[in-house]
């Protein structure tokens, strides 16, 4: 059974989700790359890119050092800074 969102998700996690994503298009990784860098399994950050999951922040704090940018990048990136 598959739980459905009742609210929609924090502006933030909309940011933090967008930011890996493009980051990790844009470095042309795949998920399954990007997870194991982070140590993390390849489907919670599928659930992280897809905003349905909010990380603790040692998972940002292991998805940034993965993607070479700081964690203040992962949330600054919809304020019109480029997070690279």
């Amino acid at each position: 059974m598959t739980r459905r969102r009742l609210t929609p998700p924090a502006p933030e996690l909309l940011t933090l989700a967008g930011a890996i994503r493009h980051l990790r298009r844009e470095r042309e990784l795949s998920q399954e790359a990007l997870a194991f860098a982070a140590d993390i399994h390849p489907k919670h950050l599928s659930e992280i890119e897809r905003a349905n999951k909010d990380p603790r922040s040692t998972t940002v704090v292991r998805l940034a050092d993965a993607l070479g940018v700081t964690v203040a990048a992962l949330y600054e990136a919809d304020s019109g800074r480029s997070p690279t």
